[in-house]
């Protein structure tokens, strides 16, 4: 790609020029580095402060490079029929302040069960990320990663680590344990988390500061972003948790950091990972006017950099526990084109996520990021929520019906030939089931997996998307099954699919529906009463409306404002996306509703067989203001089932097993 023009009169011509270039040649490291890399120092300068002070504060010490390792995340290593095994997969980002790493540099992961003391080693793969084509004025997309396999190790079993390189830099240790091993001996309890929509609350530097270059609509002081671009402060003053009197003003960062009081063995991010895209159209990529917090129409705002501020934010807990990720509509980042995983597939923009991450790889070949897991006796699989969207449309279909198939076929063998595995957890992003007002359900989603998930009985779906959390009750093919509140149980063989959406994860909060009206309208013929016409409240334990004890609002779970969204007639929004329409409809299902930062914490009591085993979910509110607490739980409720019994040919409802 030599003779590449450094100046374009618009984005346009950048990506058309790009276009044809990578058609005309195989695209290597050393020719991308051409067209993308000028500038690139000022970028890596600045980020290089941010991965170096992380990289000390774990104990690390440089080398004679003086590249440093951060931002370290674990990932289970799962067998193709989903059993774990005794190994674990680790991804760490090299950052050097060059923005180029020595040509024989090399990378390993140390091992041992005792601290520091290391009789294993490891050589990890070294990747460069670079971005398909290049943003005239904005980030290039030049980062290093390494990815390493710990494997032949023991199950159930604690192991100590730290990451080495050729150069003589050393990370500080952490420590991880493995799975247990598939026996017939009782696995012992254990807790998993799960959230969503997390971001970050700090934004990368921009490193036009430091090239001198000032431009004239950049005002804001220190050499950042202005915030809400690429960052997630956009909170509103209001806000009684991150607004001006709020108790947390940095709530992305405070749930990785409370989660970790809960001890997990492993935790689900449902999707919008780290808003790098904060657009979250999966359009072509463009940053040139972040600074007015809008892209182009027919463009999406991307930041690379933002990924080594998640990373980073995510280590203390990510370095020791293994984090399982799913795919929201902000993880759609066009920069980098297809995977090599696709050959000739449509592209999806989860190219930059499969360097950065570790997707298992037992889904099917062209979704990267569907997968399955079994922990103990509960399965886990992550689905790709974009690809089933009737709202926003820009991933809709692009498996050709292939992730479905493939969903299925799990299922029923999970429920068929799999008597150890007793509940069945999907974690998705789009909401099957939500009454918020700005998502609300994907009619897509629930055609798609509702029929799915009622006849393999899927025990608990955890949903993103919408920046609230909510829980409905049981669901069995479209239709709730009985009212379960604060502290039920409830019996999956019987009452059917429990909802969760915890979007609650950092970003700035959804409100829920507001009272039915023009901007929101009940279904044709539905005229409210009484409560219906009320704006729609929270409903969690302790919870008193705004107004005092005498105030009313509609928090029955008897919604009649609330919709759906329906694939056709498709329409192309403003910013070019392609999206569905709205359909009101009136909801008996919402139980909880929380529109604050929260998570929740998942315990799983394990049992012999014919005894009774439970998941106890518990909702755990961020900072709740009131109560001087770092959190407090506000739902809870378990899932109870016979041990053994998982077969959908032989299951017995749990209220007849033995306690």
């Amino acid at each position: 790609m030599a003779g590449v023009p450094l100046e374009f009169e618009t984005v346009d011509e950048c990506s058309d020029w790009n276009a044809h270039a990578l058609a005309r040649e195989r695209v290597t490291r050393r020719t991308m580095l051409r067209a993308v890399m000028a500038g690139a120092g000022g970028y890596a300068y600045a980020q290089f402060h941010l991965a170096s002070a992380a990289f000390a504060a774990g104990g690390g010490t440089a080398g004679a490079a003086g590249v440093v390792v951060a931002g370290r995340h674990l990932s289970f290593v799962p067998g193709a029929d989903g059993d774990l095994r005794p190994a674990m997969a680790l991804t760490a980002q090299l950052v050097s302040k060059t923005g180029s790493l020595p040509a024989k540099l090399r990378a390993y992961v140390e091992v041992g069960s005792v601290p520091g003391q290391y009789g294993s080693r490891f050589e990890a793969d070294i990747r460069h990320l670079v971005g398909q084509y290049a943003i005239p004025g904005g980030p290039i997309g030049s980062q290093f990663y390494l990815k390493a396999k710990m494997d032949g190790l023991r199950p159930g079993s604690i192991y100590h680590y730290r990451v080495r390189l050729s150069d003589g830099t050393v990370s500080g240790e952490a420590h991880f344990s493995t799975a247990p091993a598939r026996t017939s001996v009782v696995p012992a309890p254990f807790t998993f988390t799960a959230f969503a929509d997390v971001g970050t609350n700090t934004a990368p530097t921009d490193p036009r500061y430091a090239w001198g270059q000032n431009p004239k609509s950049v005002t804001a002081a220190g050499g950042t972003w202005p915030a809400g671009v690429f960052d997630g402060n956009t909170y509103l003053p209001d806000d009684p948790v991150a607004g001006v009197h709020g108790t947390d003003k940095r709530p992305a960062l405070t749930q990785t950091l409370l989660m970790a009081t809960q001890q997990p063995v492993f935790t689900l991010l449902a999707g919008d990972i780290c808003y790098a895209n904060p657009s979250g159209s999966g359009l072509p990529a463009d940053d040139t006017t972040a600074l007015t917090r809008i892209a182009p129409k027919g463009r999406n705002l991307y930041n690379p950099y933002v990924w080594d501020v998640f990373l980073n934010q995510i280590e203390p807990l990510a370095a020791s526990t293994p984090w399982m990720f799913a795919t929201g509509n902000h993880d759609m980042e066009p920069l980098y084109g297809k995977t090599r995983f696709l050959g000739d597939s449509p592209a999806h923009g989860y190219g930059g996520l499969v360097e950065r991450l570790d997707f298992p790889s037992n889904g099917p070949r062209t979704c990267p990021s569907v997968y399955k897991f079994v922990y103990g006796n509960v399965a886990v699989v992550s689905v790709d929520a974009n690809e089933l969207s009737a709202e926003l449309q820009t991933n809709t279909g692009y498996s050709g019906g292939v992730q479905v198939s493939w969903l299925k076929r799990t299922l029923k063998q999970w429920r068929t030939d799999r008597p150890d595995i007793d509940f069945v957890v999907a974690f998705l992003h789009h909401c099957a089931y939500s009454t918020t007002n700005n998502h609300a359900s994907d009619g897509g989603v629930r055609d798609a997996l509702d029929p799915l998930f009622s006849e393999y009985q899927v025990d608990l779906v955890v949903q993103g998307h919408n920046h609230l959390l909510e829980r409905t009750d049981p669901i069995r093919y479209g239709r709730r099954t009985r009212p379960a509140p604060d502290g039920s149980t409830v019996f999956p063989v019987t009452d059917g699919v429990t909802y969760l959406c915890v979007g609650s994860g950092g970003r700035q909060r959804y409100p829920f529906r507001q009272a039915p009206g023009p901007a929101a309208p009940p279904p044709p013929g539905v005229k409210p009463t009484g409560p219906q016409l009320l704006p729609s409240g929270q409903r969690f334990r302790g919870y008193r409306p705004p107004g005092g004890p005498n105030s009313v609002e509609n928090n029955t779970g008897n919604i009649v404002n609330s919709y759906v969204w329906a694939a056709e007639p498709r329409e192309i929004k403003k910013s070019g996306q392609p999206a569905g329409r709205r359909v009101p409809e009136t909801v008996d299902w919402s139980q909880v509703r929380y529109d604050n930062y929260a998570f929740i914490a998942v315990d799983v009591v394990p049992a012999a067989r014919g005894a009774r085993t439970t998941m106890t979910i518990r909702s755990l509110a961020d900072a709740l203001p009131g109560t001087k607490q770092p959190f407090t739980e506000i739902d809870r409720i378990t899932l109870a089932r016979t041990a053994g019994q998982g077969s959908i040919r032989a299951a017995k409802p749990a209220t007849t097993a033995a306690t």
